[in-house]
């Protein structure tokens, strides 16, 4: 699992007080960007915000932090401040997406409204994403959501399009492929890699690198995508949750290139530009249409993973659409 960066994007943190200042609060919120991006930890700083007892108009601290209101959120003890959110990347299921909707139907207890924060909603199963949906489009009086998400494709467009979606900006790509470069002995190829599949974030890159991500993806690439079915290398791949998972992600990636390269974007965006000739080999046989289809499908795989399904035949089925060789 990648922990969240405590950090607080502050940019969006003045957004909230200004809304506030001016009664223009919205009843849902999506805050999207790349895991590691401080999501979560803005999430809990405008639960904060909104709830201090001695707020301050200093741009660099706008809540205090230590008053009982923030110490109870910084604690999770707050009665009208809620979490919902699993330890291991789990999905989250219809049980506890209910548990969360009951207390929407309650009065505050002492705030002036309820807070619920729902972190990586693209692990809601679909029948506890419905649940949520109907909460964004009847919402309860005193009340605010705040969702966040890493990957916004992976999340209903009805949930999505039901929320004011604020963008986490990570660190320009660029600079940071520069800072792993001299991170990792001068590897410009694989600094590359890193930097445009974590979407510029630091700390996901470090991650992913620790995780042994750049010798897997040339597994994908190499025993998935360029070579005939392999059932030793499809039970590896499903061995465990995380494994499927980085898969997908990488495979999601090379589709995504593809889909890029065909429309005449700059070879030097591309996440696999240390792979551009086996790129080109591999869009030329498909149709841009084909293509949208493909990325449609890997998607929904990784919508089944979160919710804990099987989906060897899903991908057997994908298996059997790419033209290898």
């Amino acid at each position: 699992m990648i922990l969240e960066n405590t950090e607080i994007n502050e940019v969006i943190l003045q957004r909230f007080q200004r809304l506030q200042n001016k009664d223009r609060l919205a009843h849902a919120y999506l805050f999207v960007g790349p895991q590691g991006a401080g999501k979560y930890a803005t999430a809990i700083a405008v639960a904060k915000l909104l709830n201090c007892e001695a707020p301050s108009d200093d741009q660099e601290s706008l809540f205090c932090g230590t008053c009982l209101n923030c110490k109870k959120i910084d604690s999770g003890n707050h009665p009208d401040i809620h979490f919902l959110e699993t330890e291991d990347g789990g999905p989250l299921k219809i049980e506890h997406a209910r548990t969360l909707l009951n207390h929407m139907k309650m009065k505050p207890f002492s705030a002036p409204r309820k807070i619920f924060i729902i972190k990586d909603i693209e692990n809601l199963t679909k029948e506890a994403a419905n649940a949520i949906l109907k909460s964004l489009e009847e919402p309860t009086p005193n009340s605010l959501l705040i969702l966040t998400t890493s990957v916004i494709e992976k999340n209903l467009d009805t949930v999505r399009s039901r929320c004011h979606a604020m963008h986490f900006i990570t660190s320009a790509k660029t600079k940071l492929a520069d800072r792993l470069t001299k991170y990792y002995d001068g590897n410009s190829a694989d600094a590359h890699f890193l930097a445009y599949f974590s979407e510029g974030c630091m700390g996901k890159a470090k991650y992913l690198k620790d995780k042994g991500l750049l010798a897997k993806k040339d597994e994908v690439i190499d025993h998935f995508i360029f070579s005939q079915a392999d059932d030793r290398y499809t039970k590896k791949i499903l061995q465990d949750k995380e494994s499927t998972r980085q898969f997908l992600d990488v495979l999601l990636s090379w589709i995504r290139d593809s889909l890029l390269m065909k429309v005449g974007v700059s070879e030097f965006n591309l996440i696999h530009r240390d792979r551009i000739r086996d790129l080109k080999k591999f869009q030329s046989k498909y149709t841009f249409e084909e293509l949208c289809d493909l990325n449609k499908e890997v998607i929904q795989m990784s919508r089944l993973l979160s919710e804990n399904l099987n989906i060897k035949i899903p991908l057997m089925i994908i298996k059997e659409k790419l033209v290898y060789g």
